[in-house]
């Protein structure tokens, strides 16, 4: 599930750090978007992702994605890939976070870039907060958002560390090409036009 495209938008556009750390007030509702998990949910989206896996990238990689969360759980995997950036799992926004920054670092083939996650997450805290949908989600639509997230950070980060260390460069131009692809058709972002600063992702300086 994902937020609607004009409250992405809005992610790259001049809002400042320091508006985006305010407490509060009566122009800026408090957003929750923690939930409460439901291990139901947590095996229905599995069971689907595995799927659309073995559809889409074949039957080996989708049994060897399926050992690995008989193992850990995909949270767990994702969890300890991201603990260092603060954050964490059962928060939508945490789960964003860490998709938009492994996707700008994709794109951008910017695989030494260490990127602070803090003014990324402050970013989508506050485009949560002005999206009127998420407003209205439930624990059960909050979950299902995170974690189609977490799922695909993972078969994404995946496919990035081994090309990265196999240092197959047509291996990293598709998948550049295809987080540039994903974000403009899906959320109206241009993810080569961006650079992260104190303010998050940000346009880059002309």
């Amino acid at each position: 599930m994902l937020i609607a495209v004009a409250t992405l938008l809005m992610l790259t556009l001049g809002a400042t750090a320091q508006n985006l750390n305010v407490p509060p007030g009566d122009n800026q509702p408090a957003i929750v978007t923690t939930y409460r998990p439901s291990a139901v949910v947590s095996a229905r989206l599995q069971r689907q992702f595995l799927d659309n896996v073995r559809w889409s990238a074949g039957i080996p990689a989708r049994d060897q994605l399926a050992a690995a969360f008989a193992e850990r759980s995909p949270g767990e995997i994702w969890q300890e890939l991201v603990a260092a950036d603060g954050l964490k799992t059962g928060d939508a926004a945490d789960a964003l976070t860490a998709y938009w920054v492994l996707n700008w670092i994709t794109a951008n083939a910017a695989y030494d870039t260490k990127v602070d996650n803090g003014p990324v997450q402050a970013q989508v805290r506050q485009a949560l907060a002005d999206d009127p949908n998420f407003r209205t989600m439930n624990d059960r639509q909050k979950q299902e958002m995170a974690e189609g997230y977490i799922l695909n950070f993972l078969l994404e980060h995946a496919a990035l560390n081994d090309a990265v260390a196999r240092k197959d460069i047509e291996a990293l131009f598709k998948l550049s090409s295809a987080s540039v692809a994903r974000f403009r058709q899906q959320m109206g972002i241009d993810l080569l036009a961006l650079a992260p600063g104190p303010e998050g992702l940000a346009p880059k300086a002309r």
